[in-house]
Formats: structure tokens, sequence, C-alpha cells
């Protein structure tokens, strides 16, 4: 295969080089879903208010009272095409339990990755939740095959007071490889705290931790205008990234614009667009 490889394009080449470096199913989420977590760094763990949780924690999943469906696009990662993220999500509460779907699909007819997401949270106290996500993520190179890979991770969220929440998560538990080679995939573990300064001001802290690379941190803050409006911003290292977004909500809908800026690659923008299908 890689002797194969080597006939590609040199372009071609250069943006798979990107895709392993920053995808979902190569390099654990990096660049985020959901216009909310992204624009606050990625430290979403702690959070996990919205569908976008079950990429990220999936317990925050019983945050949600009503049906909840979002849509979000990558356009231009990097500024090339070639690196688009199109995704959905929905979470559906059971009246106990909630459950969610999420399906992406990243790259071009040269390189494309597909995953597809199941979760689902409980609560194990009045204080604690769980929850439990499995990916069937599937990854091709043009002519030259595909393959796939099953994944499990799994979150806790605990309220430790009004305004302070704890949140954890765990990507690949079972360490399950991809390939031929038999190539590890991504184990990435996640600890995060928010805060709630103010009624209208959330203050976010969170550790990620790739047992392949040096632990990265994070933080963001949201601030609420007018009752509609949120504007957000985050950093974070390894690699050095600065984020920003809104959100605007009317009624049962909520738009939202994020972007985020690599020290090396430029800026990149993305949006999303959710439905909540219950009472305002």
């Amino acid at each position: 295969m890689f002797v194969q490889l080597r006939k590609l394009p040199f372009v071609y080449l250069m943006v798979c080089q990107l895709c392993f470096t920053e995808s979902s199913l190569s390099a654990g989420d990096q660049n985020g879903r959901g216009t909310k977590a992204v624009s606050l760094g990625n430290s979403f763990v702690a959070i996990a208010d919205n569908p976008w949780a079950i990429a990220y924690n999936s317990a925050g999943l019983l945050q949600l009272r009503s049906i909840e469906i979002s849509t979000f696009i990558v356009p231009h990662q990097f500024g090339l095409p070639e690196l688009r993220t199109v995704s959905a999500a929905a979470a559906v509460p059971l009246g106990g339990p909630v459950v969610g779907f999420e399906v992406e699909q990243f790259g071009f007819d040269k390189y494309k990755e597909s995953v597809v997401r199941l979760a689902a949270a409980m609560e194990i106290d009045n204080r604690l939740f769980g929850g439990l996500t499995m990916n069937l993520s599937r990854l091709s190179l043009g002519n030259y095959g595909a393959t796939q890979a099953t994944t499990f991770n799994v979150g806790l969220l605990a309220n430790v007071r009004e305004d302070i929440r704890i949140g954890f998560s765990a990507h690949n538990i079972f360490g399950a490889r991809i390939g031929s080679t038999g190539e590890r995939l991504p184990q990435v573990f996640f600890l995060g705290a928010s805060y709630a300064l103010l009624t209208d001001l959330m203050f976010i802290i969170e550790m990620e931790k790739d047992v392949r690379f040096p632990t990265m941190f994070k933080g963001g803050l949201e601030k609420t205008l007018f009752d509609f409006m949120m504007v957000r911003a985050g950093i974070s290292n390894n690699p050095d990234k600065f984020s920003a977004g809104i959100g605007l909500r009317y009624g049962n809908v909520e738009f939202g614009y994020a972007g985020y800026s690599h020290i090396d690659l430029g800026w990149t923008h993305q949006v999303d667009l959710s439905f909540s299908l219950g009472g305002e």
C-alpha cells in the first residue's frame, strides 16, 4: 500500500498528512464538533449541554429535556476545500435515560473519514450522570481500499454545586487498533471544570491527555448578552490555538459561528444550526 501511495500527487499526500494530524478518527477530535465547543477552545467536557456532548462527554446528554437536533459544517479547514467536515447530531430524552446519534464525514474523494456515533446517558445519583458512546469509524483512501474500527468512550458529569460542574471523559477505552498494521487509535482522557461566575458569565478549564503526546491545557469564557446572544472565546496549547464565536438564539432555534486560529495554518471558520422540538 505504501508503495502505491507514492504514486499519488504530492498535493494529495500533503492533504492526507493534515488529515492524519487533525481529523477525528486519527487525532481524537482535535478540531471539535459544534460551534459552542470550538469557540471555547474545545473545553467542553464539563459543559456538554447540547447534542455535541455525544463527541465530548455523553453524560451531558442527560441535561437535555427535549429532542434537540444540530447540524455542523467546516467548509474549508485551513483554507483547503479538501478538508471539509459535515456533521449532524440528535439527542432524544426517553423519560429517564437520553440517547444520542451523530453522523459525520470528513475529507474528499482521495481521503475520507466517516463516523457514526451512538450514545446513551443515565443518572447515577441526583448529582452524578454517566454516559457511554460507541464510535463506528471508516477510513477510505481513494482506490487503495478502506478500513473500519469500533471504539468506545465513557463519560461522567458531576454537579458539585449549583454553579460548579466537573466533567471527565475517556475515549477509546479498550485501546482499539485499525488497519492491517494494527496501529493503535488514540486513547485520550479529558478532565475539566466549569464555574458560573455570574448568572450570565461562565469560566471553563480543561486538561486533555492523549497517551502519545504532552498534556493539552484549554480554557474558555462565555458571556450572555440580552438573553439571546452568547459571546465566547477560548485558548489551548499543544498546538497553540485561539478561538472565538457567537451564538444567537431565537425561540427554539439557535445559530452558531466559531473560528479558531492555528499558529502555523491560519484561521478556520465553522457554523452550526440547532433546533429544539420542546418548549421555549
